[in-house]
């Protein structure tokens, strides 16, 4: 699609809608996840959208065509271990509905995440995935210039 977007705060109400995205979002997430359905609680979703939007250390901002939610970019402020004067921002999640899904909305959504890193002064911006398609997100981060980490996860399971 070569329509700009635009890119800003979401507004409350546009939390209905913000919300049929996140949940396009979750269904792809599920389809690379499995285990991520049954531990699914909507409620929590609910929780973590209002979270990000209305805390002072945390971010949401929508990508919008027309006045329609299409994607979004979530993340928060953390103070380094080693010096808690240091702040990262940590991009949370990231996601654009497959039919706006191209480098240049995937730019707009990365340059107001790094306008609001800059406001809160952080040093660095952090970020990851949960898993949906870890190598296309790599891929996604490494052409905005992020140097790769290592995160890793092991599933601990009750006996």
């Amino acid at each position: 699609m070569g329509q700009t977007l635009i890119v800003r705060k979401m507004q409350p109400s546009e939390f209905d809608s913000t919300l049929i995205v996140v949940n396009y979002y979750v269904q792809e997430a599920q389809e690379a996840m499995p285990e991520m359905a049954e531990e699914f609680d909507e409620n929590s979703i609910l929780q973590t959208v209002r979270h990000f939007a209305t805390h002072m250390d945390h971010c949401w901002f929508n990508a919008y065509d027309q006045q329609r939610p299409v994607g979004f970019i979530a993340g928060y402020a953390t103070e380094t271990p080693w010096n808690h004067n240091i702040i990262d921002a940590h991009i949370a999640f990231v996601y654009l509905l497959d039919s706006h899904r191209n480098m240049e909305n995937f730019r707009q959504l990365m340059d107001q995440f790094t306008q609001w890193a800059r406001m809160i002064k952080a040093k660095n911006i952090t970020g990851g995935d949960i898993g949906i398609n870890p190598k296309k997100m790599q891929s996604l981060y490494e052409y905005f210039d992020f140097k790769p980490m290592l995160m890793m996860t092991k599933e601990l399971i009750n006996e």
